[in-house]
């Protein structure tokens, strides 16, 4: 999701906008830092969102290409020498031909380019440390009324709007179901023979 959407949508809940309205450069520079912020208290909270970021891998053809950059994953769309093309992690390989073929090895990402080709566009995904006001997030469907909501929220004092309490109560409930839905419980990991795992109560 671009970022200025993201904060139009947040500033329409807060009845700041109105149906078809947009925030000025101003107003969205403003909620852009607070956005910031707020992201990186959700990451100490290991509720991590990610931007997108656009790298472009120059090529002399058929080979393997490193990258030693930050990244936490990388979308499997990418384009080769401006066409189309869908990429592989050599974990998934299934017997399919396929252009490129990418591997994580900590902290290197390495791309096996199996055409002969001048340039590799993959779009990154990296923690939103820099964040700008035209930069696409990586956010799950199940992120979005949470990170919303909490926007709103964090930048209602800016446009001099009290939040309602209904508003206060719904984005404590869509944090806290993000939160559970995100746990895993610890008998999952169990290798005894006690617990749910072997019917055991």
């Amino acid at each position: 999701m671009n970022v200025s959407k993201l904060i139009n949508l947040s500033l329409k809940q807060l009845g700041v906008l109105a149906a078809g309205e947009n925030a000025d450069a101003n107003e969205v520079a403003d909620a852009v830092d607070a956005l910031r912020g707020l992201l990186a208290q959700w990451a100490t909270e290991r509720l991590f969102i990610y931007k997108v970021q656009p790298i472009v891998i120059n090529l002399t053809g058929i080979g393997t290409y490193t990258l030693s950059e930050t990244i936490q994953s990388v979308s499997d769309h990418a384009k080769l020498d401006d066409a189309d093309i869908l990429m592989i992690r050599d974990l998934n390989n299934t017997g399919t031909y396929i252009p490129v073929v990418y591997t994580e090895q900590q902290p290197f990402w390495k791309f096996q380019v199996l055409e002969d080709a001048k340039k590799l566009e993959i779009n990154a995904h990296v923690l939103p440390t820099e964040l700008e006001s035209f930069d696409e997030i990586n956010l799950p469907t199940k992120y979005e009324r949470p990170l919303i909501l909490s926007l709103a929220l964090e930048i209602a004092p800016m446009f001099g709007v009290e939040p309602t309490q209904t508003m206060f109560m719904n984005q404590r409930q869509a944090v806290e179901l993000l939160k559970r839905s995100n746990s895993t419980p610890f008998y999952v990991q169990n290798d005894l023979p006690v617990g749910v795992r072997y019917g055991c109560y």
